[in-house]
């Protein structure tokens, strides 16, 4: 019996390193693009800067920053259930978008 309770904890704890990685580019393509263009190449609401224009890193900190609260803004909403490993992903995505 307590084999079978092990092995149920570690099934249980394993379950997060077996999720599906995030796909970057269908996370944009869903909650991104619309504002920001499907190139990432327009200012969102006419203030955001292209984000083609933001390095793999600048994006990941704005990410966060908006995320977390840290910077006011009409997008916030939209960013505030990201996870970490979505904004990597957003990030890496957007990144491969430079021309």
């Amino acid at each position: 019996m307590k084999k079978v309770w092990a092995a149920a904890g570690l099934l249980f704890l394993s379950a997060p390193l077996l999720a599906e990685p995030v796909d970057g580019g269908l996370k944009y393509k869903k909650e991104c693009a619309g504002c920001h263009g499907r190139q990432a190449d327009k200012k969102a609401f006419d203030k955001a800067p292209p984000l083609i224009s933001l390095s793999q890193d600048e994006l990941a900190s704005a990410l966060t920053a908006r995320r977390d609260g840290k910077v006011e803004g009409a997008g916030n909403r939209a960013k505030a259930h990201l996870s970490d490993e979505d904004i990597k992903a957003l990030a890496a995505y957007i990144a491969t978008l430079k021309k």
